[in-house]
Formats: structure tokens, sequence, C-alpha cells
């Protein structure tokens, strides 16, 4: 038996999320053309015959300046301490920029094995995937490099299979049926993050969050569902609701659905829209919000 835990890192939008997904086998983690849609470090469980790996999904990695940025640039990096293999993830014509060159510090300091993965090579020409591969090559010496598309799953079982040949021999982390430690509450909470995101687009920036206020059992048999969208500005506020509540219905139906097939079982939701001044500016504000640091 091998077991390990593998860390993804990589910029924002570069498909961490999607393949995480992907290799486990279920939508644990939200996706969204926005930057820095995942803020939490997310582990997915992938059970083998032979092996169990824990990947952890990260937040995009980018030059801070925010309370909020710090914070996601904070759980990427601590993700990869005790990780037995990294996944540093690109995608086709990424540029260097000054992210990387900082990345590349970090993993050199850590020691460990490193894999490159080259994303959304089904979107590019042969010569655009190879001059990728050469940048990156002659910039770190990486264990493996793998040229995949994480939302089709090409060559994503190769990486796999080399990933367990890394892997050291061990138990098992968690329980044969596991697939995730997110607590459900926040699984909850990040599927109507999502569902604001994705019906919204360009019209909100993406500092809002979602906190769930109540989940109890009616006698009826439905789980009613209490949540909170907090945003940093009153304009904002009006954005989420829209006209007549016509968009904070549109998003509760979307994310009630998904919930109620996650859950598998009815639900009634219940959102509301708060203004929580200037929070992604402020640490105080963050950690009320629920966003804590991993020690």
């Amino acid at each position: 038996m091998k077991s390990g835990i593998v860390a993804i890192i990589g910029r924002p939008n570069v498909g961490k999320s999607t393949l995480i997904n992907y290799l486990v086998g279920e939508k644990i983690s939200i996706v969204t053309p926005k930057p820095q849609t995942t803020r939490f470090r997310i582990l997915g469980v992938k059970n083998l015959p032979d092996a169990q790996i824990v990947f952890a999904d990260t937040p995009g990695f980018h030059i801070a300046k925010s309370a909020l940025n710090k914070y996601l640039v904070n759980v990427a990096v601590k993700s990869l301490e005790g990780a037995d293999l990294i996944y540093l993830m690109a995608e086709v014509n990424d540029y260097i920029g000054d992210e990387y060159p900082e990345i590349f510090k970090i993993l050199k300091d850590l020691g460990a094995q490193v894999f490159l993965v080259i994303n959304k090579v089904d979107l590019y020409s042969s010569i655009e995937i190879e001059e990728t591969r050469n940048q990156f090559k002659s910039l770190f010496n990486f264990s493996e490099i793998f040229e995949i598309s994480a939302l089709v799953g090409k060559n994503v079982n190769n990486l796999l299979e080399k990933t367990v040949a890394y892997l050291p021999e061990g138990p098992e982390y968690f329980p044969g049926d596991s697939i995730t430690d997110l607590p459900e509450e926040i699984r909850l909470s990040e599927i109507i993050r999502e569902k604001a995101f994705i019906l919204l687009k360009k019209e909100l920036p993406y500092s809002i969050a979602v906190t769930m206020e109540e989940i109890t059992e009616r006698e009826n048999g439905v789980l009613y569902i209490s949540a909170t969208i907090h945003v940093s500005k009153e304009s904002q506020k009006g954005i989420i609701i829209g006209a007549n509540g016509s968009m904070i219905k549109k998003i509760g139906t979307l994310a009630r659905i998904e919930i109620e097939q996650f859950l598998k079982r009815k639900v009634f939701l219940d959102l509301r829209v708060r203004v929580e001044e200037d929070w992604p500016k402020l640490e105080s504000k963050l950690k009320k919000l629920g966003y804590t640091t991993l020690e």
C-alpha cells in the first residue's frame, strides 16, 4: 500500500480545481472564471486498489497586497509543507512574471519532488506546448513533466500512475470511502459563492464571502438552510439582490438545486446580503468571516 499528500500550486485560473475534481471523480472544489476562487486548502482523496493519494487544492499564487490576498498566498504556501510530492501547475503560453521566481524559490527551499503539470493542452498547438515546456524546464529541475487537459482528462491517467510510483509506502490517511475533509457547511457555502460568481460574471468583484447561519430540519422533513452573502461595499449589495430581488432569487435557485443533489434531500435555502465594509483589507474581518491562517 502506498499513500501520500500531493499539493498543487500555481497561478490563479490555471485549472487546479478542475484537475482535483477530475482526479477525485466528484466536484469538491468550486470552479469559476474568477481569479482567487479557491480560498481554502481543499483536500481531495483518491482511493486506488494499491494506494491512497490525498490531493491538496490551494488558492492561486500571486503577489499579494490586501489582507485577503496575503491570506490566500499563506494558505497556498503552508499547504506545501509536509507534502510528499508537489505539482506546479501552469498553462500553455504562461508568462513567468513576478510569481514564478517566488514559487521556484519556495520549492527549492522545501526540497520536495516537483512535477511540472502543463494544463489546457487541448486549446493550443504542439509548437506552443513545446515552447512552454522548454521555458519552464530551463528555470527549475522538475522530477517529471506532464502535458494534460484537466477538463477532458487528457494524459491525466499517466500523471496518476507516475504519482503513485513516487509516493512512499504507508497506510491510508482516511477511510476508504472518503473523498474530502472539507466540512459540510463550507461545501454548502462554496456552492452559493460559486453560483454568485457564475451569474454575475464581471459585474461582481471576487471579494464576496458566504457564511452559514442556520441548518435545521423542519417538521415537514425539509432542511432549512440560512446563509449570508457578505460584500465589501453598499453598491455591491444592490448588484447581488438585483431588481425586485431577481438576482438573489436566481443565485438561490441554482445553489438550492446543487445543494439538494449533494445532500440528496429537499432544501429550503434562505439567502441574505450584508455589507461588511472593506472586509478583504482587514485581517480582523477576515477572521470574523472564517478565514483563519493555517498552522
